[in-house]
């Protein structure tokens, strides 16, 4: 059992918040921005499973406000490839350690960003074929340190998906994912009531932070603020790989 302080609950409360009028800004980056900073404060066998109830709570949302119908062609194929990933992931998740699990999260919060910035340039081959191996490695991080998205992000700008499919496909395949990531941490008696007490904690200051966000989206370029929050989560990212090698 892990024993949260009450300023553990401030600084979630201020992470969770800021991570949340972010995602309502620009659309994205709430587990890219949010779990880096909060590894610091919880240990990732918390912090994980808490993110995964967490994920399948506001994707079940998402999915309700759905207007366009997504044909299951787009996401069926990714979301039984995670399902090969998701046992590799709690592997990690139960026998690494924390500090080793914190190491590979702000290394891949680094790379993931610097691709977003369009820094690495991606092959246009076998864009005909359904996305896979992304859901596959999706898999593999969202259970073992909670941030999946960002494979899938890269892997649907790559097809050029709209952005009514990309909010689509990426609700259905977080719903499902999240379920079974979910079940597959209960089957492992992986979810303390430390991990459902900061899921339930994190919802409404992320429906309250998403809300005013959304107010504030149309007063600022998109374009610029996502840099902004790209290069927050470069340094973020870099910072916890420095701090946790030190």
């Amino acid at each position: 059992m892990h024993d949260i302080t009450v300023i553990q609950i401030i600084l979630c409360a201020l992470v969770i918040l800021s991570a949340a009028f972010i995602k309502g800004m620009t659309g994205f980056g709430f587990a890219l921005l949010a779990v880096p900073f909060l590894s610091l404060l919880f240990p990732m066998q918390v912090l994980v499973p808490a993110m995964s109830l967490f994920n399948l709570i506001t994707s079940l949302v998402i999915l309700f406000k759905l207007q366009e119908k997504i044909k299951a062609y787009y996401f069926i194929p990714m979301f039984i490839a995670s399902l090969g990933g998701i046992p590799l992931g709690i592997y990690a998740l139960e026998y690494v350690s924390s500090e080793s699990l914190r190491l590979i999260t702000g290394i891949l919060v680094i790379l993931f960003s610097v691709q977003m910035l369009g820094k690495v340039k991606l092959a246009k081959r076998y864009l005909q074929f359904p996305i896979v191996f992304a859901g596959f490695i999706s898999g593999i991080l969202n259970s073992a340190i909670s941030v999946g998205g960002p494979p899938l992000v890269i892997a649907m700008n790559r097809k050029g998906y709209s952005k009514n499919r990309f909010r689509g496909v990426f609700a259905w395949f977080s719903t499902f994912s999240a379920f079974f990531t979910t079940a597959a941490f209960l089957m492992n008696g992986m979810i303390e009531m430390e991990s459902v007490n900061l899921a339930l904690f994190c919802l409404p200051i992320l429906f309250f932070g998403s809300h005013i966000g959304s107010k504030f989206s149309t007063k600022i370029e998109p374009d610029k603020f996502r840099k902004i929050v790209i290069g927050i989560n470069i340094v973020t990212g870099s910072f916890i790989v420095i701090s946790t090698l030190l």
